[in-house]
């Protein structure tokens, strides 16, 4: 009985911790948000100045009937997709939360920068 007790304060006392400061929160949120604002502004960047790359280049260039731009942008929007509904998906649990924003943000901050680097050393 007093380790169910203990259990039970223990996460009582985590509750209050975590719902005890929503404007540090928002902070964290507002935080988050503008990093993922400017890594996607970096992502966008790299993105159109591959696809220009590869309409100059042209399929010749590869040996192939279609340009490279073609399976870039194919693979962008698929990309796309799959980094929504992993971020949907790996924020499932803390969707009720009160910290669901800041969570869900920071996936879309940490994919965004999975991207960046992979076209990168793509190129």
């Amino acid at each position: 009985m007093n380790k169910y007790f203990a259990l039970m304060l223990a996460v009582s006392s985590l509750s209050t911790v975590v719902y005890a400061d929503s404007s540090s929160e928002q902070d964290n949120y507002l935080k988050i948000k503008s990093e993922y604002a400017k890594a996607d502004s970096e992502l966008n960047n790299i993105y159109r100045q591959q696809i220009q790359e590869y309409k100059n280049e042209g399929a010749e260039f590869y040996g192939q009937t279609e340009s490279k731009d073609i399976y870039l942008k194919k693979s962008q929007l698929a990309w796309i997709k799959i980094r929504d509904a992993d971020c949907d998906y790996e924020t499932y649990e803390s969707r009720t939360g009160t910290a669901f924003s800041s969570i869900y943000e920071q996936c879309l901050l940490d994919k965004t920068n999975e991207r960046i680097k992979y076209l990168n050393e793509n190129n």
